[in-house]
């Protein structure tokens, strides 16, 4: 059972993020602690490879 699809079918583009989505990724605050996070999570491993 082959499949023809055609080279710009809608299935070689990935999905549309939803509106929930996109307001995460716009929320500012949001965005600041997970910079936060990824920081803390990084100096973490560093200090426990310098240790």
């Amino acid at each position: 059972m082959s499949r023809n699809y055609s080279k710009y079918s809608e299935q070689y583009y990935p999905p549309t993020p939803t509106a929930k989505t996109l307001f995460w990724r716009r929320f500012l605050p949001f965005q600041a602690w997970r910079f936060l996070v990824l920081n803390w999570r990084i100096i973490k491993i560093v200090v426990r490879g310098h240790s």
